[in-house]
């Protein structure tokens, strides 16, 4: 379990792409949030934002997973 855990902490972070897309989707959900609370947008809208990032990030993560275990065991091998 902790070796998923590290896989994926490290495939969200490996390119300068995912880390943006990570740092963007906590910000949508935090402005979101902030909103809410300030009475500007209705309840509603975060019930259904926070959702829809929340598989988002989780289908991506898993497929940079494969992408990244594909382009590990398609590397030569170092001896």
């Amino acid at each position: 379990m902790l070796n998923y855990f590290r896989e994926t902490q490290e495939a969200r972070i490996a390119t300068p792409g995912r880390r943006i897309y990570n740092y963007a989707s906590a910000a949508v959900i935090l402005v979101v949030m902030a909103l809410v609370f300030a009475g500007l947008v209705p309840l509603w809208i975060f019930w259904i934002a926070f959702p829809v990032s929340l598989v988002l990030d989780a289908l991506l993560t898993r497929k940079w997973i494969k992408e990244d275990a594909l382009r590990n065991y398609r590397a030569p091998q170092r001896q």
